[in-house]
């Protein structure tokens, strides 16, 4: 179809300047309104009279809407942060206990909170490419759910990033509880557009009248072998985004109990789960009955320590115990941290173990430059600087364009145990 713009572009444009009339007056020949009023008539469906008298109504409506809100009061500058986030999202709402019951993967974690929620909530459905089926998408998470709940609530769609996200928001703007998979963190791009513009703003530009608690599952990370196109992590660019929640746990305790906070919430959030994660034995962890949740935006205390901090998230965090451990071996103890969630960042968690260890190194897989690791050191640097005993660290990913997938190149991409252990000694050391 041929439509074009048959007004001017904006009120400060006057397409007169530039359009004869008897351009206009051809254009208008393809106003698809035009052409379907005249479907109407000519099909005896409704008299032009009907529509005539509908159109004066529309405009008598649009006009009051107009006119109500110019008699409504300017809103106070107090106001400015409301409607970002639901009531209750920056204080967690849930107690956290402690992780029982039967040891699981990360991977079959994700399974089986997915069937969990499923089973209490009809409204959940789960969508992406190749998460239906027997295949249960390209790492697993989703197998069985199609077949234990039909195919109208677990089934394929297209391969089509912005497709999947847009129909998830819809969803969920109807009330439902769309649980999306983006099959790999490196195509969320596709649907920026979709996440940044309509998902992270609806609550907040519709005064809290429109709310979209999307859960996006995304596999994200590197030390795969994954190359350029399937080792991406995107944590700092979408926390830059406020409006969505961003998840990312190390485990699979941490990973079945913020899925199923993420989505019993009323925000959107985006759920990552590192791949290089999803089988590994030291991510295992129990994972309690359907009633456990681990609150979203509380960092965790891994090892207690008085002579530094180090705050991390994702691959990092083993790597980070490790260090810790190996320091130990000299007679001082390392408090990990493992944030869990990037939004809602928990501070305070972090300034508390600073004041005690007076040094922090900030350790994660994405690129150092401009990482979520850059936010985390200002915020430290602004509250906690008289508590500082060196000059705050970081640990992150090189200045690479994308991971190779040579697997030296890998390697020397992505920060290793020994590049959290260096950082370490040198930060007790200054």
């Amino acid at each position: 179809a041929h439509v074009v713009r048959l007004q001017s572009h904006s009120i400060s444009d006057n397409h007169l300047k530039y359009r004869s009339e008897e351009e206009l007056k051809q254009e208008k020949l393809s106003c698809p309104i035009l052409k379907l009023n005249q479907y109407l008539v000519s099909n005896r469906i409704c008299s032009q009279d009907y529509l005539d008298s509908l159109e004066v109504e529309l405009q008598n409506e649009i006009n009051g809407a107009a006119e109500w809100a110019e008699q409504q009061p300017d809103p106070k500058k107090s106001d400015v942060l409301m409607h970002v986030y639901s009531k209750d999202s920056i204080t967690p709402s849930t107690e956290e206990k402690a992780p029982f019951g039967t040891e699981l993967f990360l991977i079959d974690a994700i399974n089986q909170a997915l069937d969990e929620e499923m089973s209490l909530n009809p409204d959940i459905y789960v969508f992406g490419q190749d998460v239906a089926k027997r295949k249960g998408g390209v790492f697993g998470a989703t197998k069985g759910l199609s077949e234990k709940y039909g195919d109208s609530r677990c089934f394929n769609s297209p391969l089509a990033e912005s497709s999947i996200v847009g129909v998830a928001i819809g969803m969920a703007l109807q009330g439902l509880k769309p649980v999306v998979e983006i099959q790999f963190g490196d195509y969320t791009w596709y649907a920026m557009m979709q996440l940044r513009n309509e998902m992270a703003m609806m609550r907040y530009r519709s005064g809290g009248e429109w709310f979209c608690p999307a859960v996006i599952r995304i596999p994200v990370g590197g030390y795969i072998r994954g190359a350029s196109y399937h080792s991406q992590n995107i944590e700092a660019t979408f926390a830059h985004f406020p409006g969505l929640k961003i998840v990312y746990p190390s485990n699979a305790s941490d990973a079945k109990g913020l899925l199923k906070s993420a989505i019993r919430g009323e925000d959107p959030v985006l759920f990552l789960e590192h791949k290089g994660l999803y089988r590994q034995n030291y991510a295992k962890g129990p994972v309690g009955d359907p009633s456990f949740t681990v609150p979203i935006g509380k960092a965790k205390v891994l090892t207690e320590g008085n002579n530094a901090t180090v705050v991390t998230w994702g691959a990092l965090v083993q790597k980070s115990l490790l260090a810790a451990k190996e320091i130990e071996k000299n007679g001082k103890s390392i408090e990990v941290i493992d944030l869990r969630s990037i939004v809602p960042f928990d501070a305070e968690t972090v300034f508390k173990s600073i004041q005690k260890t007076s040094r922090v190194l900030i350790a994660h897989e994405d690129v150092q430059f401009m990482g979520f690791g850059a936010e985390i050191s200002a915020q430290i640097a602004e509250h906690c600087f008289p508590y500082l005993d060196a000059p705050i660290r970081r640990v992150g990913g090189k200045q690479v364009a994308a991971i190779p997938q040579a697997e030296a190149l890998e390697a020397a991409a992505l920060p290793q145990d020994e590049d959290v252990l260096e950082a370490l000694n040198a930060l007790l050391e200054y």
